[in-house]
């Protein structure tokens, strides 16, 4: 009686949060009070995917979610973001009957990184995606080295690993685990480079001998084709493979045979929507239809966006702050593109979570990166502008390429009016609404054109 009085009060209070955008954690948090062995009485899918990593697992259990949903499965995914263990309950209150059985074919979860030896007790996935592990929210995370215990507590034998097999860190948790695993990558391609962009690597030393590997080529950071010469340790060839990229049209093929338009052209997207692929392909579903199903999806524009104002491409990339590797991959992103250009860097606020004015990662970002004569200007705006604008002076950039604004306001009209090329606003979430929004007040153009840039 107590269970199905939790359910039914964890019910209500879903009901009243979505009503008004908010309360992802507070239902689970009250019905498991209500009654502490709720996650014993609920009946899960026989199928439970569960994804982290310290970026990309939002974007791969959205797409991961979308695809089933689509070819006609019902899920069970929490959409609110929040990915703690009261905000998975919360997600599975909406989708459970009195007796505790939950309504769906299948459990996609986000899951913090730090939570899964939480979480995953409680969901027992069959299917785990680890997208990456870099440097991340250092007041919260520490060093990366103390998240891979965390998870690697939480993984057992029974779990089906999928892995990036361009990213030597994640080879430590197949170093002793007897379940399945399966691998996805990319193939050397036109974007792939020789000799390292980044001096601030994850990882450059051999995870099993640490002697220093060589790489054979590299598409991010320390993400490639790697090898140890002292032990042998080197990447594996995956199972799942991008052997064909083109930013030109927007199209990534796998395993020489499977063709999608991708949902941005950006090299991340590229990552996620072949995790995405491999954990459905893995489900049984049919890999052409896979890929129709991904072409046909929009690309968020919370993530990424682009369009023309007054004339001007504009391409906006929200950035988690905290992660250098999601700045470096946006600054990849820009020195692909040679067009003369002008970058805003800014945020509102580095983290919701705690208030520790932290930017020791800003030294970990390859700002150098920005110091080509395609870049006019630099726009540094928001609480910590004059942070921004040192680390910019660090990287050797020149001081009358530097401005910086209190405000968005503040800086539009200098935006606008005294800059030049295209616009690349590195942006952290809580500035990319407003950001496009006074970009677009006063447009001469009102229907926007979000054509593609490349």
């Amino acid at each position: 009686m107590r269970a199905k009085l939790a359910i039914i009060v964890g019910k209500l209070l879903k009901w009243c949060g979505d009503l008004i955008g908010r309360g992802s954690i507070t239902p689970g948090t009250i019905a498991t009070k209500l009654y502490p062995h709720l996650w014993e009485y609920l009946k899960l899918p026989k199928t439970v995917i569960a994804v982290t990593g310290s970026s990309g697992k939002g974007s791969v259990t959205s797409m991961i979610t979308k695809v089933l949903r689509d070819s006609g499965y019902q899920v069970v995914y929490n959409d609110k973001g929040s990915n703690l263990t009261d905000a998975v309950l919360t997600s599975l209150l909406g989708e459970c009957k009195l007796n505790g059985k939950i309504k769906g074919e299948y459990l996609v979860c986000e899951v913090d990184e730090r939570y899964t030896k939480y979480v995953f007790p409680k969901i027992k996935p069959n299917y785990v995606v680890i997208t990456n592990l870099t440097r991340d929210q250092p007041p919260r995370q520490g060093h990366f080295d103390l998240v891979f215990e965390e998870i690697k507590k939480a993984i057992d034998d029974s779990m089906h690993l999928i892995l990036n097999s361009d990213d030597p860190y994640l080879y430590k948790f197949t170093f002793d685990h007897k379940g399945p695993i399966t691998y996805y990558g990319i193939h050397k391609n036109q974007y792939s480079y020789t000799k390292s962009k980044f001096e601030n690597l994850n990882l450059i030393y051999c995870p099993k001998c640490h002697k220093k590997m060589i790489y054979h080529y590299y598409h991010f950071e320390n993400i490639g084709d790697f090898e140890c010469e002292k032990c042998h340790f080197q990447r594996i060839k995956p199972q799942y493979e991008v052997t064909k990229l083109d930013y030109q049209t927007s199209l990534m093929t796998i395993n020489q045979e499977y063709q999608l338009h991708m949902p941005s052209n950006i090299l991340y997207c590229v990552y996620n929507t072949l995790a995405s692929f491999t954990v459905l392909s893995l489900l049984g579903l049919e890999p052409k239809q896979i890929c129709e199903y991904i072409s046909n999806m929009s690309y968020n524009t919370k993530i990424y966006d682009e369009y023309t104002s007054n004339g001007r491409q504009v391409v906006v990339l929200n950035n988690k702050n905290e992660n250098s590797t999601t700045f470096n991959q946006s600054l990849l992103y820009v020195d692909q593109h040679k067009e003369p250009k002008t970058i805003v860097i800014g945020w509102k606020e580095i983290s919701r979570r705690y208030h520790y004015d932290d930017l020791s990662w800003l030294y970990d970002i390859d700002f150098e990166i920005l110091k080509d004569d395609s870049v006019d200007k630099i726009l540094c705006v928001g609480i910590h502008r004059f942070d921004i604008a040192t680390r910019m002076k660090y990287a050797g950039i020149e001081d009358k390429k530097i401005l910086v604004f209190e405000t968005l306001e503040e800086m539009m009209i200098t935006l606008k009016e005294k800059t030049k090329g295209s616009i690349y606003a590195i942006l952290n979430f809580d500035y990319v609404e407003p950001f496009n929004t006074l970009m677009n007040t006063g447009d001469k153009n009102e229907n926007n054109d979000r054509t593609s840039l490349l």
